[in-house]
């Protein structure tokens, strides 16, 4: 049985006054203001993403500004762990009874001031979500749960309908470039946030920030791509270790995670296929060929890559398609929201940029597939990301919006042919497009190709876009 000196252990602040939270002097995440601005809102608050991308940081930088605010033992924190505790609901039940009936001395839930109750991890507790519904009910919404979890899983069907109107659900990414040159080199002046819909109106201006900056912000990109989407990478002084971090602490974790929660039979079959599909993401998903290639049936294959996407390791981006039904029973591409993994994987440095292009050039489109993704993919039913094929030709993006569409090419070269941007000047010609964008490795410019006008966009720049 939990005792309420083991909460104290957990809660410092309860019995010294003058505890300071270590993390608060850590960099914040962006979605730390989000969930600061929404603390006083009755709704529980649920962040969810990755394994080390600082959810649990954001849970300390919470409970740090919280305390200048609210008594202290209002603020209740507690990390679960599958290796050391009950995984039952009885557990979790456990530990806020003995919060409320020892510490507060309000075993009803009769409170008059708000109570603060964070829980960490809290996928590795069983229905959950009944437990917390029930506690967030009986005190009449004075109780403001904010909740971390690595699974996706945990918020939909059943999970989803017993926290209905009662919840708001947070993704916090890997580090965009913006939060990564911030926390490690906040002396390197970035460019504003843009959106590339908008881009004739100031491509001027980024034009002028390409000739100061651009060579000191391709440098950083490097570093960025390779090992610097997580907070705590920069820390480690090479990069093998950094990529052992990466492989072992977050990857390594994550699968094994899979494999528990999912009850998944065979774990190095398992393995494989997260490998096979790291190595060749920004790539065509074909259940049938990589099935036959790993030994695979295809609803297991299926079944995998569900799992996969439950726990934030991939994402699918599908072909363009007037109709959204039939959209998801074509052709799909298959993302990574981490470019990190396939370098750890890899054992790619910086250096590997320009010994190996080829190989970089499927992992530059996924950096630009996230920025994309997180720019407009849901922001607006009427703003789609997708791709486009017709036969042997393709366009690796396609921003719609409205009734306009914004065609987006990722040539990782030294030069563009405009034979290779036929298909994409071919569809701007056929669909009357105002402009399209070329992702290059550093050219710059506005042209006109095969009658169509190009925006000549480095891909360092695309970064900047959130």
């Amino acid at each position: 049985m939990i005792t309420m000196r083991e909460l104290s252990l957990k809660n410092e602040w309860w019995v010294n006054d003058r505890y300071q939270v270590e993390e608060v002097k850590l960099p914040r995440r962006d979605l730390f203001f989000l969930i600061e601005d929404n603390l006083d809102h009755p709704l529980m608050l649920n962040i969810v993403g990755l394994r080390r991308v600082g959810k649990s940081t954001i849970l300390k930088q919470i409970i740090g500004q919280l305390l200048k605010q609210v008594k202290a033992t209002n603020i209740f924190y507690f990390l679960f762990d599958y290796s050391t505790q009950i995984q039952k609901p009885e557990f979790l039940d456990e530990v806020l009874s003995v919060y409320f009936k020892d510490v507060l001395n309000k075993p009803s839930l009769s409170l008059q001031d708000k109570v603060y109750v964070l829980l960490d991890e809290v996928q590795y507790i069983e229905d959950w979500q009944s437990v917390l519904k029930r506690y967030y009910d009986l005190s009449g919404k004075k109780i403001k749960f904010i909740v971390t979890g690595s699974q996706s899983i945990l918020l939909k069907g059943k999970f989803r309908e017993s926290l209905a109107g009662r919840v708001f659900d947070y993704y916090l990414p890997p580090l965009s470039f913006r939060e990564f040159v911030r926390i490690n080199y906040g002396n390197v002046k970035i460019a504003e946030q843009f959106d590339l819909l908008k881009l004739p109106e100031f491509f001027g201006e980024l034009s002028s920030y390409d000739a100061y900056y651009g060579a000191e912000v391709a440098k950083l990109s490097r570093e960025y791509i390779v090992t610097g989407q997580f907070p705590e990478t920069n820390h480690l002084p090479t990069v093998e270790m950094r990529h052992e971090y990466i492989a072992e602490s977050v990857i390594g974790k994550v699968v094994e995670d899979c494999i528990r929660i999912f009850s998944i039979e065979k774990p190095d079959e398992f393995k494989l296929i997260v490998r096979h599909l790291l190595n060749n993401v920004s790539s065509v998903f074909e259940q049938t060929n990589i099935g036959r290639e790993i030994a695979l049936s295809r609803a297991t294959l299926d079944k995998y890559l569900e799992y996969l996407k439950e726990s934030y390791i991939f994402e699918i981006l599908y072909k363009h398609h007037k109709s959204p039904i039939k959209q998801g029973r074509i052709l799909k591409k298959i993302y990574t929201p981490c470019v990190n993994f396939t370098c750890a994987l890899n054992h790619y440095k910086e250096s590997h940029i320009d010994e190996v292009p080829q190989a970089f050039g499927k992992i530059i489109e996924n950096v630009i597939y996230n920025v994309l993704a997180q720019k407009y993919k849901g922001n607006d039913i009427n703003e789609v990301l997708s791709f486009w094929r017709q036969g042997e030709k393709e366009i690796d993006f396609l921003v719609s919006h409205n009734d306009k569409q914004l065609p987006i090419e990722v040539k990782f070269t030294n030069s563009v042919s405009p034979r290779d941007l036929t298909p994409t000047t071919d569809y701007m010609r056929k669909k009357k497009t105002e402009f399209g964008v070329v992702v290059t490795r550093s050219e710059l410019g506005k042209k006109e190709v095969n009658g169509q006008v190009l925006y000549y966009m480095p891909y360092y720049l695309i970064l900047m876009m959130i």
